[in-house]
């Protein structure tokens, strides 16, 4: 992608501000009569024309104006706009709306994606960490009939989670004795994801010996982290807010849309995969990578708790949202959600 000259990409984000503000092709007459442009309206077709054979705008039909594409989009993000700034007071109000609840954190996180929601009105999303962050304390394996075991799962914290788990009828109460042994003498004070990581280590095997005790380890093991509990989880609020849109106005493209909102395995594994570093990020059309909302923009940002990401939030709209905006709210509400999980829980992931 080429560098646009100053008079270029001042056509291009003239073309885009007034597309997002109207969702209408954008025509030289209109470009040359808006904002700071000295040029006549041949000079702005040339320009236009260009800017079409560049791929940043094409022309939806021969009678209309022009609409910026998916490499149009990015180059106005990353060149030509930044961040608004967010007051103080703002984000001190908006945290005073929240009351952390430790036991009911889903609701939390859903009424925290609501509030992005209403504030973009666009569909606010919380990716939560669910339970691979908590550091272990104690494992414990107990045997609930032949066919089934308990699961005992105490964190750092105190918190307890027990998952029911189907087990082999070969696995004695001795094995499960010896492979919460292993367990706890490897990983305490490890978080979960580690100790899902490490067991499946050519070094954790190595290290052990490959034999009876630790196949079942492993497999014991395989079954727990693939149990709901250990799943990310997408929560979002607000697909309302994209009804009677224009940009989905189209019944057909609202279901596909919701259809994609609701296959929450896919759009984690792809908001995963968006994470490069703890900033905001804004991905646009196919950049996204799903076919079903190939239409709209994502703007995201990871949260932490002690130093460590651990879950994602943002907004999915049209492509044609307010960014500048936006990412600016969702940069000082990935901060709240931070300060709040770090004020709660201390910090330190336990």
């Amino acid at each position: 992608m080429r560098f646009l000259n100053e008079r270029e990409e001042l056509v291009l984000r003239t073309i885009i501000d007034q597309f997002i503000s109207t969702n209408e092709p954008i025509g030289s007459r209109n470009v040359s009569s808006i904002g700071p442009l000295k040029m006549s309206p041949a000079t702005i077709r040339n320009i236009m024309a260009d800017l079409v054979d560049l791929g940043f705008i094409n022309q939806p039909h021969a009678s209309a104006g022009r609409v910026p594409t998916d490499d149009g989009y990015r180059y106005y993000i990353d060149k030509l706009i930044s961040m608004k700034k967010i007051s103080p007071s703002f984000i001190n109000n908006m945290q005073k709306e929240f009351e952390f609840d430790p036991i009911n954190i889903d609701n939390f996180f859903r009424t925290f994606s609501k509030k992005l929601s209403d504030l973009t009105n666009s569909v606010g999303f919380i990716v939560s960490p669910k339970n691979n962050s908590i550091v272990l304390k104690h494992i414990e394996f107990v045997r609930l009939n032949k066919e089934s075991i308990v699961v005992i799962i105490v964190a750092k914290t105190g918190y307890v989670q027990n998952i029911i788990l189907p087990v082999d009828s070969n696995v004695t109460d001795s094995d499960l004795t010896s492979m919460a042994n292993i367990i706890n003498e490897s990983f305490i004070g490890k978080k979960m994801f580690e100790v899902k990581t490490a067991l499946t280590n050519d070094m954790f095997l190595s290290k052990n010996k490959i034999n009876d005790i630790i196949t079942k380890t492993q497999q014991i093991s395989e079954s727990l982290f693939t149990t709901d509990i250990f799943k990310e989880e997408f929560i979002f609020e607000g697909t309302i807010n994209l009804i009677g849109t224009p940009d989905v106005k189209d019944l057909s493209k609202l279901k596909e849309v919701l259809k994609t909102f609701e296959e929450q395995k896919k759009l984690c594994e792809i908001l995963d995969k968006c994470i490069k570093e703890d900033s905001v990020q804004i991905f646009v059309g196919s950049e996204i990578g799903l076919e079903g909302i190939d239409d709209m923009g994502i703007v995201l940002k990871p949260y932490q708790r002690g130093g460590d990401i651990i879950g994602t939030m943002g907004v999915i709209g049209p492509k044609r949202m307010q960014y500048p905006q936006i990412a600016s709210i969702v940069d000082c509400s990935s901060q709240i959600m931070s300060k709040m999980l770090n004020d709660f829980f201390g910090g330190n992931n336990e």
